[in-house]
């Protein structure tokens, strides 16, 4: 049986191995809109009913990157309707773009499967 540090540890090399994968070195979207250091804010809103699951995992991602707060507005488990805000990310920007892309992957598969 794996302990709760030994599953967090496996989750944290799944996430900086997606993260390795979805981030380049060179993100010409986001330095063409960003060319100074900015701080700003997202909001995570639902798209369709469901169940939700994976937002631990989906705050971890900033975690990892560093520079983001991210507060969790729903819990995994939650059945959630469309428009709904689940999370509010702040901080910096291109922290935020970065891990964007590998945070919703993460939670869009959680919660197909939890739905």
């Amino acid at each position: 049986m794996i302990d709760e540090i030994s599953m967090k540890i496996r989750a944290d090399e799944l996430i900086r191995m997606a993260l390795a994968e979805d981030v380049t070195s060179e993100d010409i979207s986001t330095n063409s809109v960003l060319r100074a250091p900015a701080e700003g804010e997202a909001e995570l809103i639902c798209k369709q009913d469901g169940v939700i699951a994976g937002l631990p995992v989906f705050a971890r991602v900033y975690e990892l990157l560093g520079g983001v707060r991210v507060e969790l507005l729903a819990r995994d488990g939650e059945s959630v309707k469309k428009g709904q805000k689940l999370a509010a990310v702040r901080g910096d920007m291109r922290a935020i773009l970065t891990g964007e892309r590998t945070a919703l992957n993460f939670l869009q598969r959680m919660s197909g499967i939890a739905t």
